[in-house]
């Protein structure tokens, strides 16, 4: 059979001979096929989102893009030479304790204090900008602490209040020695991102209390790359750039292995779960094609006759499966980026309408009157919007998935295409 013929028999017999089944069946497969799609790309954007915000804020607060340790005395030789290599985008020097802090309403709580060589917002923007401060104002903030506003609201922090912290200071002649600091409360930050917000603090390296509280023999080098990915390739030249005594770089990727591995487990099960529902339609479309082809015995047997193979006749459904599983990637496609792009209008509407119906319900004498709808409401999560990032990657393979899923149902169907012998059939015919 040529491939002309192949289009021809595939689309006058879809999946029944009775007239109207045929298009209604294929579209029901299709909407079947293009739900899962829309579900996929709405669950995997919304994931995406939350997932590229935690990931960006620990990239550009806590781990850097690259991370080592040097001697203190040439801290700042190190991170002149390492700022002057090309991909390079910042180095800055700090030096991090975990610290338990009091504050005015007496709550204690631990924190990550992190000390800051002075003009941080000069060499490293990105951090400022990623701490939700104003991009030029000073930071840190000489003789001052900026902390968490989560963090500063349990501690009870305000205007003109300091807070003492208290911690254990490592040194190689006398061992662990604790400490005991008053800091005066400068600002807070919010970054987004709750962990940080309620536990992190940030002081000038150089103060008194930082050279009580802080190790003095070492300190970080924070760098970051114009592209993070090019983290291994840049290693080289930043290795060759650090003093002796320097400890083993450290890339992003190895600094948080286990958490960014617990993000790509948690998005592939998502993926495979919601996935089940290709696996449904596709035995849907496998147990229709098998029952297709067995109503039409007598028209591949006159194929047959005619002289087109068994393969011939099977393209015929196999291309049926494929154009289902076509349409509904295309219609979930278009379905699941309207949704995700759109997803905070949405949401709010769909909340307003929720609370109308309350409104009146309170009205009739019902309910207990009118309340908190929202679906991600800042009042239980921590975030102002629902963030969206899917990839045109992700989305060609949730379509290649769904494609497949039908004309592989398709195939393993029109096996069955080999039992319709035209002797047999024309005898009892």
């Amino acid at each position: 059979m040529t491939l002309g013929a192949t289009f021809f028999a595939a689309r006058r017999w879809g999946f029944s001979a009775r007239k109207g089944m045929s298009s209604r069946r294929v579209l029901l497969a299709s909407f079947g096929i293009a739900a899962g799609v829309t579900a996929l790309i709405v669950v995997l954007g919304v994931m995406g989102g939350l997932q590229d915000g935690y990931i960006e804020s620990i990239l550009q607060i806590s781990s850097f893009h690259g991370r080592v340790v040097v001697p203190a005395d040439k801290a700042d030789q190190a991170a002149a030479l390492i700022r002057s290599l090309p991909g390079v985008s910042s180095a800055v020097i700090c030096s991090e304790i975990h610290v338990v802090a009091i504050g005015p309403s007496g709550q204690t709580m631990t924190i990550l204090l992190r000390g800051l060589e002075p003009d941080s917002h000069a060499k490293d923007p990105s951090l400022v900008i990623a701490l939700g401060l104003p991009e030029k104002r000073q930071f840190p903030l000489p003789g001052k602490l900026v902390i968490g506003k989560e963090a500063a609201t349990m501690l009870g922090l305000g205007p003109n209040s300091s807070l003492k912290l208290f911690g254990v200071r490592q040194t190689e002649s006398d061992g662990a020695i604790p400490v005991e600091i008053s800091v005066p409360f400068g600002q807070t930050f919010n970054s987004g991102y709750y962990e940080f917000d309620a536990s992190m603090g940030f002081i000038t390296l150089g103060t008194q209390e930082s050279e009580t509280v802080f190790p003095q023999a070492t300190r970080i080098l924070g760098i970051k790359f114009l592209d993070r990915y090019s983290d291994f390739r840049l290693q080289g030249s930043i290795e060759s750039a650090l003093p002796p005594g320097s400890s083993e770089y450290s890339s992003w990727r190895v600094y948080n292995r286990s958490f960014f591995g617990a993000l790509r487990t948690e998005k592939t099960i998502m993926m495979l779960l919601i996935s089940l529902i290709f696996l449904v339609v596709g035995i849907n479309i496998f147990h229709a094609m098998r029952r297709t082809i067995a109503a039409k015995k007598g028209d591949i047997a006159i194929l047959k006759s005619c002289g087109a193979r068994d393969i011939d006749i099977q393209r015929i459904f196999i291309l049926d499966g494929f154009s289902i599983g076509l349409m509904g990637s295309l219609l979930g496609i278009g379905a699941g980026l309207g949704i995700s792009l759109n997803i905070n209008f949405l949401a709010n509407r769909f909340a307003a309408g929720l609370r109308l119906v309350a409104q009146l319900l309170s009205s009739l004498g019902i309910g207990g009157g009118v309340g908190e709808y929202g679906l991600f409401s800042p009042i239980n999560y921590y975030l102002d919007s629902i963030p969206v990032s899917i990839s045109a990657g992700e989305i060609g393979f949730i379509a290649l998935m769904a494609i497949l899923s039908t004309t592989a149902s398709a195939l393993l169907a029109s096996k069955r295409v080999s039992e319709a012998r035209p002797s047999e059939v024309f005898r009892n015919e």
